[in-house]
């Protein structure tokens, strides 16, 4: 097991004991939503200017 993956399991088994299991049903999608909105909104909406190559 990875290190990043170690950390991770350690917060979400935090996370899960702090809050309901039906609560996390409902902030994982919303959760992965926003995430995907946000970048959605970087790539096609705030795009970075790219110089020409001479």
């Amino acid at each position: 097991m990875s290190l990043t993956t170690y950390y991770m399991h350690l917060i979400v088994a935090r996370i899960s004991s702090l809050v309901s299991p039906d609560l996390i049903l409902y902030i994982l999608p919303a959760l992965s939503v926003t995430i995907l909105f946000l970048s959605l909104k970087t790539m096609f909406f705030k795009t970075p200017k790219l110089r020409k190559v001479k």
